[in-house]
């Protein structure tokens, strides 16, 4: 078979963003569920918040102590295919008793809707975070973070990159202080051509207007990117060209690989005290 995208045949593309990476993958999705239920289950926390006029437009809220402390918005992964937030939960054992006030965010999927929506939903939800902070979402406003694992790194990316008064009037230009992205989709132009796309629906203009790599401008947040060291060639290669591109605009972008972790068991390291992942971003939200 002929190439297709840098060096890869169509067969070899679609293992590059193969959906199911480790043979437990259903045992570790299940795992995830039962840690956010459980997390949602011991912590004080304010369910299906609605940001928006759709169903699918909510978002969670755990606070930490600290009213006043940062907040982190995090959108789950999923390829814009699958997954919703209620799995993700298991987020607030690593941020919220360090005192970060956790909002985790749902969005609707492909193929209900295409990517133009899932983009604009994730920047309302930012908006209204903003908007309500320090009263109806807990937390200091001037201290918005956002995180987001393989398709939410790509969503991470995306809202880091909007143009707020443009998207929103009523917004200044900075409301978002940084983020830490993890496994990250910053080009989306191999997922075009990927049997992702199958479902997806992207064409060349609608993945190039969605793509972060193709949006870095100069004063962007500072962003933090980190990749497991056991996923594939291409998440490893769409971090470094992110990492490249934000730097050539003069941002701040440190790149972290975290060893022998592939795209499944990098991201639930968030939740583990100490983990190089935690870590990170405790120290990218100001409290390390």
């Amino acid at each position: 078979m002929s190439a297709i995208y840098r060096d890869y045949d169509q067969q070899g593309l679609d293992q590059q963003y193969e959906r199911l990476v480790a043979p437990d993958s259903y045992a570790i999705f299940d795992r995830w569920r039962s840690r956010s239920d459980e997390s949602a289950a011991r912590r004080p926390a304010t369910l299906d918040i609605a940001y928006g006029p759709s169903e699918t437009e909510k978002l969670d809220v755990f606070p930490s102590s600290d009213p006043n402390g940062p907040i982190l918005i995090y959108i789950h992964g999923g390829y814009w295919i699958w997954k919703d937030k209620v799995d993700f939960r298991f987020v607030a054992e690593g941020v919220v008793d360090e005192g970060v006030n956790l909002v985790v965010i749902n969005y609707a999927l492909t193929p209900h809707v295409d990517m133009d929506e899932i983009v604009r939903q994730v920047r309302a939800a930012v908006a209204f975070v903003w908007k309500n902070a320090g009263g109806l979402i807990p937390g200091d406003r001037s201290r918005l973070f956002l995180s987001g694992h393989s398709a939410g790194g790509h969503l991470t990316g995306i809202a880091a990159a909007t143009d707020w008064p443009a998207f929103d009037p009523e917004l200044p230009a900075e409301i978002v202080a940084g983020g830490v992205a993890i496994s990250g989709l910053y080009d989306l132009e191999p997922i075009r051509l990927s049997y992702l796309n199958e479902t997806v629906g992207l064409d060349a203009a609608m993945a190039r207007r969605n793509s972060p790599i193709h949006h870095v401008k100069h004063a962007m947040p500072p962003l933090t990117l980190v990749v497991g060291g056991a996923e594939s060639d291409e998440f490893k290669r769409q971090q470094a060209a992110f990492a490249a591109a934000l730097e050539g605009a003069g941002g701040i972008c440190p790149t972290i690989k975290v060893a022998g972790l592939h795209h499944f068991a990098v991201i639930e390291t968030i939740a583990d005290k100490g983990s190089v992942l935690q870590q990170a971003v405790l120290e990218r939200v100001g409290l390390l």
